[in-house]
């Protein structure tokens, strides 16, 4: 049965149309995933069910009814929640507290009835299974446990539709699981819950239906068991994912070796390797958490100490002794982990972009040239495309893949000659992968040598020239592009002991063939 159901709505934003004749349904009792690239309408749509905006046209239809939803506190009244991706908690209040903002319990003299509150908060939890202290400050719980705080209030509050937006963007893979447990327990319980995200490896294992938007406009609505990821991200961004891989022209056997690596070891457990870079190359490194991969990024920028072996830079022996010293010698490295190593995130975009060149900024009398740094921002902003209307907002409030592109320009002004960029899509829509692989395609033909890692091993082929395997710290198998499959790279990462057809089964989920979309969502 549908609970919910989008009739033509259309919402616009000064000249900007950011839904456009959208319709679709939503069943009860499922957990329905609502995708798109940045800018889809996505967001815009799932607000104005919870009352945070109102259609210009059109008409919201909950259990049957018409509605037009004032405000969210309207939205609450009529069993919409929404859990926003930047949490809505007060930090210095208690769980209990948090749970019933707004809406505290009193007793005679209205002074607040903690101890019903704390009873209320202790049985929501225990439904969640929840083994959470009522009375703990939220100050002192983890981002997962903020989350699920959030959803109790949800629950608290009897609320039969909840909004989940991007929920997990922030927790690991172990709290995500858990995320998940709760919402198939929420799920079967007969709640209907709303999963806007980005994350298609998430939304596939946690979905029972996923409907698209692109543009602002409606692509359709697959049941989650009848299709795949290929074919979702084709309706997302209008062609197929292996389309947007540029492509790269062939490096000549004399070009010029940027990078030369002999016998390069660290600790007991990685090497030796040996491997070369030529200028305008992009070198691809597959392997598996562990396979030595990581350490000689972090070896080669200066991060910790190779116990042998030796590194040729531009011809000149010697490896950056610390990061300051790669920086300086022409050395850039997006790191894995954008949030905790690549960005100061309370900081502004200016601010994150001009980081590693302050002292190329500086005035006569030693300070920072303000008009310099701004200049230097904007013009990264326009080259990257970083949607922003101000190079003075605070990177914690830019979606994933803009914040890689700040990462990425911070770097780029420094003018790298070789660039490490390890795992650079992680955590960010299609579109902006997209742009990443043609950055990366443009800065090799400038004459930049690239060492590129992916957790995705159709990037790794896509966007590089040739591919190394780890395995167990060294340097099994090398591939040109063009020369393997996906599943080759699977069966020589898994050290080549096992038939290639089944390492690829046994590290990534086996989707079925796509359906068309269903033809009636509405009803």
């Amino acid at each position: 049965m549908v609970i919910i159901r989008f009739d033509r709505i259309e919402k616009r934003f000064g000249g900007v149309t950011a839904v456009d004749d959208v319709s679709f349904g939503i069943e009860r009792g499922e957990i329905h995933a609502v995708v798109g690239e940045n800018g889809a309408g996505k967001s815009t749509i799932m607000k104005m069910l919870a009352g945070v905006y109102q259609p210009d046209r059109g008409t919201i239809v909950l259990d049957g009814e018409p509605v037009s939803i004032s405000d969210p506190l309207h939205a609450r009244r009529l069993g919409v929640s929404i859990v926003f991706q930047e949490l809505n908690l007060f930090p210095h209040l208690s769980v209990a507290a948090n749970i019933f903002a707004n809406r505290e319990q009193t007793i005679a003299g209205g002074l607040l009835n903690e101890r019903t509150m704390v009873a209320a908060t202790r049985r929501v939890l225990g439904e969640m299974a929840i083994d959470l202290d009522p009375r703990a400050k939220v100050s002192t719980l983890s981002v997962a446990e903020r989350q699920l705080v959030e959803i109790a209030r949800t629950l608290e509050q009897e609320s039969d539709i909840i909004i989940m937006d991007e929920p997990n963007s922030a927790l690991s893979a172990s709290e995500s699981e858990r995320l998940f447990e709760i919402l198939r327990r929420l799920r079967d319980r007969g709640l209907t819950v709303v999963y806007v995200s980005h994350r298609l490896e998430e939304v596939f294992a946690i979905c029972d239906r996923i409907s698209v938007l692109r543009d602002g406009q409606y692509q359709g609505t697959w049941r989650t068991a009848e299709t795949s990821i290929p074919d979702i991200i084709a309706a997302m961004i209008g062609r197929r994912l292996e389309e947007t891989f540029p492509q790269r022209p062939v490096i000549a056997d004399d070009a010029p070796a940027r990078l030369e690596v002999t016998g390069l070891s660290v600790g007991s457990a990685v090497g030796p390797v040996d491997f070369q870079i030529r200028e305008g190359e992009i070198l691809g490194f597959a392997g598996l958490e562990g396979s030595g991969v990581d350490e000689v990024f972090h070896v080669l920028f200066g991060i910790g100490k190779p116990t042998g072996g030796d590194v040729v830079y531009r011809g000149r022996a010697g490896r950056p002794a610390s990061p300051f010293q790669a920086i300086k010698q022409g050395w850039g490295l997006i790191p894995a982990n954008r949030r905790d190593e690549g960005l100061m995130l309370e900081w502004t975009i200016r601010q994150n972009a001009s980081l590693c060149v302050l002292d190329k900024l500086l005035d006569k009398l030693g300070l920072i040239d303000r008009g310099k740094e701004r200049g230097l921002s904007n013009e990264y902003v326009r080259k990257l495309n970083v949607a922003t209307d101000s190079i003075d907002k605070r990177v914690v409030n830019l979606s994933g893949g803009n914040q890689q592109k700040v990462v990425l320009a911070k770097w780029l002004a420094t003018g790298p000659e070789i660039l490490i960029l390890n795992d650079p899509t992680r955590g960010v829509d299609v579109g902006a992968k997209a742009e990443i692989y043609a950055l990366c395609d443009q800065l090799a033909r400038e004459g930049l040598a690239l060492l590129f890692t992916s957790s995705e091993i159709e990037e790794t082929l896509g966007v590089c020239d040739r591919v190394l395997v780890f395995h167990k710290g060294r340097i099994i198998r090398e591939f040109a592009r063009g020369d393997a499959t996906k599943a080759d790279v699977m069966h020589w990462v898994a050290g080549g002991v096992v038939p290639a057809v089944e390492a690829v089964e046994a590290s990534f989920p086996d989707f079925v063939e796509p359906a068309v979309p269903e033809e009636d969502s509405v009803r």
